[in-house]
């Protein structure tokens, strides 16, 4: 058993054993409005919307001691001993400990001399509530007297603000005491700033609400002075360092079972009276301590989250990876939609909505919850301007002003977006929705279009933007940020950007056929536009064993073997596979470089030779040594695509090596957990590489493009269930010496169980499919036609391999 952690499938849980873990792991809880991460140690800030402006709580990125503060309880015996169910802040050695983290709750489990806690922490779904379940039990022969404080350190809301201007707006704030509600609030004197509240379903003997009167002077949540004296000073404040903190006295009998739960929340989503928020915030407690409320709101969670993970299960000979599919990936698809790229133990908020990172996001989350994928597919168009460029980052909940630097790639999501939609739903009704262009301003509306014009514009502005090879000008960059260094004039160029155009071409394509005969003149138009652009690749970018990554402003090339550094990129070759540009003995040839070059045995490096930086050379190509980053790092995000090249070539082992070594636990096992650090279940953007000595380091965790593209890899390449408009391909692409898998498919409204037999121990390659017994005609591939299935609610397949 690893030293850390097990997992529980059964009950969709990773069990934490230990709780000095090399980093954080955490767990995020929301309800979509409401959000919070815990980790492993009780560490972990909420927040209301937005991490940046609506802070509720304070957590200290970087800053030692890590992982603090959070969401504690303090259990004090009557001799003053004094421990936390989560380990922290106390420390104190407990008899036995575990924290258990499943889809949006997080428990802890301790004992210490005869009392045996348990505190379940989650997001109630309908209000804006931290749920903190606390159970206390004896299990002794004596009457044990306890007091049980729970504390949190409050935060000014407006992060930004804090760390510049904190010591002018502690003077802002207030916390007060409601003897009627038995509730303490906090608020700062803003508009638009939150009411945040601490309650709890018993009745209290004290309460603090200045954290100096709680932790005292020169003491930290450690040891904070209300603890150790076993009482608190019933503080308000008025101007100062906020904190929110209740106490009760326990008295348990053997046997003796006593259960309180605190409310951490916030009431005045906008700009509420004070009169309504009290009354929001009456109707919330009164409602949370209704009896069986609690339960009643945590069941609720429960099936959420049940109902979206039911969408898809397999069943496959690969205990890891079936984990990962089945459970992980999909918890951490959730994640990055809500959360981006934005919020993790080491990210505070600030990055935003990325424009082609929630593209890519929602990819994973179409085929889960498509009307939550059309919803921010449609947002993201009003980030659009006429012309068709998009911004790369907007901050809906802050109302900042967007990013508006271009980018070759941004805009080139949105077909692919569209396509996962409309393969899900079977409708292109959204495609005629009118959506406002963004104007210049970067803020007003400046004329509508329909859906399907937006897209059309995003051809139109690639059209615009070509260079002398007549592939797509990198711009700002291409999905590789850094690419842009070799642009600084303007006119380099992106094979990957051109070989993301033709996919996303196919995508439109595929939906003006879907469209009929109003469609016919654009579907010329993008065939045309496709033609010239596969031209154009095969024109200039073989390099002679692999792809070039592109052409620098002198159009010198890029990823070829008269460059000194980065002589091969990943992306363009994976991506010359997704595109079907080359020949079958191109596309070989560029995947054998591929396994040659950059396969480290526990993940494919983007580059290969990474670049020299500052102060070896003086004009660098990025700032990250090599083996990080961007320069040579293993990069997880692109090694999805190449493990859905290999699929779809039909290389099996090699498809599934590359899945199966970037599994988090796999990775986590073979390098060592002190390497690694990151959590054995959540996906990471990249892997540092060899050329540096932190080889194994895992960073940027669980809110990182990975997620999404494993997902998709796994469920539609992999196991071949993918989804189109016309119908369910499956064509899988297994290991040779595996017998068969079951999967099973929540596809427009019919569950269907797939029965995937491999009698002949190939790894691609379908011979038969059987719909209901009845065999299905091939001539267009291995598709389940959709009308076979409308209206079905069940349905049974067996595919034949060979």
């Amino acid at each position: 058993m690893n030293k850390y952690y097990h997992f529980d499938d059964k009950n969709k849980a990773i069990v934490i054993t230990r709780p000095d873990t090399p980093q954080p792991w955490i767990n995020y809880l929301s309800n979509d409005s409401m959000h919070a991460f815990v980790s492993q140690a009780g560490g972990g800030f909420a927040w209301q919307r937005s991490a940046v402006v609506k802070r509720l709580t304070r957590y200290r990125q970087y800053n030692l001691p890590i992982d603090s503060p959070g969401f504690y309880t303090y259990i004090r015996h009557a001799d003053g001993t004094v421990w936390s169910p989560s380990w922290r802040p106390v420390e104190t050695s407990l008899e036995n400990w575990s924290a258990t983290h499943q889809p949006g709750r997080t428990s802890f489990r301790a004992s210490l001399r005869d009392i045996e806690s348990e505190l379940c922490l989650f997001v109630a779904p309908d209000s804006d509530t931290l749920v903190w379940d606390m159970i206390l039990r004896n299990t002794g022969s004596e009457t044990e007297t306890l007091d049980l404080f729970g504390y949190t350190e409050l935060s000014q809301c407006n992060w930004r603000n804090e760390a510049p201007w904190g010591y002018y707006c502690q003077h802002h704030l207030e916390t007060r005491w409601l003897p009627e509600l038995e509730s303490s609030i906090y608020f700062m004197r803003v508009p638009q700033s939150p009411i945040t509240f601490f309650a709890s379903t018993q009745p209290v003997i004290g309460f603090e609400g200045d954290r100096y009167a709680f932790t005292g002077a020169y003491r930290s949540e450690r040891n904070p002075i209300a603890v150790e004296r076993g009482a608190c000073s019933d503080s308000q404040l008025a101007s100062g360092q906020p904190c929110a903190a209740l106490q009760h006295h326990i008295t348990l009998k053997p046997g003796q079972t006593e259960r309180i739960t605190f409310l951490l929340g916030a009431v005045r989503t906008k700009e509420e009276t004070y009169t309504v928020a009290m009354e929001q915030l009456r109707v919330t407690l009164a409602a949370l301590r209704a009896s069986g409320a609690i339960d009643a709101q945590r069941k609720k969670l429960e099936d959420w989250w049940n109902e979206h993970l039911s969408v898809y299960h397999c069943n496959i000979p690969h205990e890891e990876a079936r984990r990962q599919i089945n459970i992980w990936t999909p918890v951490n698809t959730v994640h990055t939609g809500r959360y981006s790229r934005a919020v993790n133990s080491w990210a505070p908020g600030i990055r935003g909505m990325g424009f082609r990172d929630t593209c890519q996001d929602m990819l994973a989350v179409a085929y889960r919850k498509p009307e939550w994928a059309t919803r921010i597919f449609h947002f993201l168009l009003t980030q659009q301007y006429g012309d068709g460029h998009v911004v790369h980052y907007c901050y809906p909940e802050e109302g900042d002003p967007p990013t508006t630097s271009i980018h070759s790639d941004d805009h080139l999501w949105l077909p692919l977006l569209a396509h996962a939609i409309a393969a899900e739903t079977g409708s292109v009704d959204f495609l005629g929705k009118e959506i406002s262009f963004l104007a210049k301003d970067h803020k007003s509306e400046d004329g509508s279009g329909s859906t399907w014009e937006h897209l059309l514009s995003a051809v139109r502005f690639t059209e615009s933007q070509l260079g002398s090879h007549r592939i797509p000008l990198i711009l700002r960059s291409d999905w590789n940020d850094i690419i842009g260094k070799f642009s600084e004039k303007g006119r380099g160029e992106s094979v990957f950007a051109a070989q993301q155009y033709v996919v996303a071409l196919d995508c439109l394509l595929a939906l003006a056929e879907a469209l009929g005969k109003k469609a016919d003149k654009d579907r010329e138009w993008l065939s045309g536009c496709r033609e010239r652009m596969i031209k154009a690749i095969l024109d200039c970018a073989w390099d002679g064993n692999w792809w070039r990554r592109g052409f620098d402003d002198d159009a010198q090339p890029l990823g070829s073997t008269s460059s000194p550094f980065g002589q091969i990129w990943l992306n363009s070759q994976s991506w010359a596979v997704l595109s079907n540009i080359g020949s079958h003995e191109q596309f070989r040839s560029a995947m054998q470089a591929v396994s040659e070059r950059l396969d480290t045995g526990v993940g494919l490096k983007k580059l290969a030779p990474g670049f020299k930086t500052w102060p070896d050379i003086e004009d660098p190509f990025a700032a990250y040594r090599p083996g990080t980053g961007e320069n040579g790092a293993i990069f997880c995000h692109a090694n999805t695509w190449a493990i859905m090249a290999e699929a779809l070539l039909g290389n099996g082992e090699r498809a599934w090596k590359y899945f199966s070594q970037l599994i988090p636990a796999v990775a986590m096992e073979k390098l060592g957990a002190e390497r690694y650090r990151a959590e054995p279940y959540a996906w990471v953007s990249n892997i540092v590489g060899p050329e540096s000595p932190l080889f194994g380091w895992a960073n940027v965790e669980q809110v990182t493009g990975t997620a999404a593209w494993m997902d998709i890899a796994a469920t539609q390449y992999l196991l071949g269930i993918r989804p189109e408009i016309n119908g369910l391909r499956t064509d899988p692409c297994l290991l040779p010496d595996w017998d068969g898998i079951t999967v099973e498919r929540l596809w427009r409204g019919c569950r269907i169980a797939i029965e995937i037999c491999n009698p002949g121990k190939v790894s691609k390659g379908v011979r038969s499919i059987r719909l209901d017994e009845k065999e299905l005609d091939l001539s267009a591939g291995p598709l389940i036609p959709a009308g076979l299935l409308k209206g079905r609610k069940e349905a049974k397949v067996r595919i034949e391999m060979g």
